[in-house]
């Protein structure tokens, strides 16, 4: 955990929405939906930077008219618009951060909510005054018919199986996510995961808020367990790698660990010799080492 010795010049947070050919995927209302959930948030000391990787459906002419409808409103938070050519969607969210002016950012999906008015006051309790590197908080899946599930069970303690709380919930340094580098741009579904294990691993510590932070739709680029699962794999390839020797497992096997929700006690073990001085990998290590002991004791479940 990190302090901030001077005042933020700029926002305290500036929320991130990319965009790109919304209208030809039928998501124009939702995206106004968005829009909409960012200025209705009684914190105010926020700014809400939207980038469309030029959008050739609509799109542009969609956002830009709901941009001016905000702009005549009375105490808007204000809206910096991007149109600009990007690679992906991982790509987009990486530039419009270094367009950012906050000191937070918050990454807000096209088709997503934030939870309800207060969200993002309760954030900013949730930072002043301690600064830390990043907040998390609670995730409400939803789907159009109304079905609704409220993701309670979060510990940063899961981060070596699975992402421990929403992209779209979290709260992190600008800075920080700058100095890491941003999204690294060879995920295409998991980039999400891949930055936050990185920031996880490098000793980078958050709070807990225990309340809704974002309203999750449920589909959408990582609704493909499959190749998500695969991208997991690699992440795991990626960063484990300063701990054991994982050139011994093939693609196939670590897609298996992936199917069957925990490590080889072999790599767990080694993560956890290795951490011994980070508390917080060490916790994840011995977490992850408990939950494969457990499932190897449950003879009956197939995978």
């Amino acid at each position: 955990m990190s302090n901030s010795p001077e005042q933020h010049p700029g926002p305290l947070i500036s929320v991130v929405t990319v965009t790109r050919n919304l209208i030809e995927a039928g998501r124009g209302d939702q995206v106004l939906a968005a829009l909409d959930s960012v200025q209705a948030q009684t914190f105010r000391n926020v700014e809400h930077v939207v980038w469309d990787g030029q959008s050739t459906d609509g799109t542009q002419e969609l956002l830009e008219g709901a941009i001016q409808k905000i702009e005549k409103s009375g105490d808007l938070i204000p809206v910096r618009y991007f149109c600009e050519a990007d690679k992906s969607l991982y790509d987009a969210m990486n530039q419009a951060v270094a367009r950012c002016t906050g000191e937070y950012v918050l990454f807000l999906n096209s088709d997503d909510l934030i939870a309800d008015a207060d969200s993002l006051a309760n954030v900013q309790k949730a930072i002043v005054p301690g600064k830390p590197d990043f907040v998390y908080g609670e995730t409400v899946f939803f789907d159009d018919e109304g079905n609704r599930r409220h993701a309670r069970r979060l510990t940063p303690k899961s981060i070596l199986q699975r992402l421990p709380f929403g992209h779209n919930a979290m709260v992190l340094k600008r800075s920080l996510f700058l100095e890491m580098g941003g999204h690294d741009l060879q995920f295409q579904i998991a980039a999400d995961y891949d930055m936050v294990l990185r920031m996880i691993l490098s000793g980078h510590s958050g709070h807990r808020l225990q309340m809704p932070v974002s309203l999750f739709r449920i589909g959408g680029v990582s609704a493909d367990t499959d190749a998500a699962g695969a991208e997991m794999a690699a992440s795991w390839l990626k960063n484990y790698g300063q701990f054991c020797d994982m050139s011994r497992y093939t693609d196939e096997d670590r897609l298996g660990w992936y199917r069957q929700g925990h490590l080889p006690v072999r790599v767990s073990g080694a993560i956890l010799m290795k951490s011994l001085s980070n508390p917080a990998i060490a916790r994840a290590a011995l977490y992850s080492l408990s939950k494969t002991l457990r499932r190897k004791a449950q003879f009956w479940r197939s995978y």
